[in-house]
């Protein structure tokens, strides 16, 4: 089976470990189960930019007037942490 890594809000993740704890099953198995019912549900994952936070987010790097030189990485992490906070 293989492994991946995934990042979760400490608050999520906590409600996932009680769920699976409930229901005598590991952290693992109560996510497969979760993508297993999402992909059961015929939710297919769309194009992210018709995500409107995506194209918002685009639009908004776009329409920037960058003077220095441009950290792709760092604007990532502000709007990941803000999308964490909220």
């Amino acid at each position: 089976m293989a492994k991946v890594m995934i990042s979760l809000p400490e608050g999520f993740l906590s409600e996932i470990d009680k769920a699976a704890q409930a229901e005598h099953r590991t952290r693992s198995d109560l996510i497969r189960e979760a993508l297993r019912e999402y992909f059961r549900g015929g939710k297919r994952p769309k194009n992210p930019i018709e995500n409107p936070r995506v194209r918002e987010a685009f639009e908004t790097l776009r329409s920037l007037n960058w003077k220095e030189k441009f950290d792709s990485t760092e604007v990532i992490r502000k709007m990941r942490d803000n999308r964490y906070s909220e």
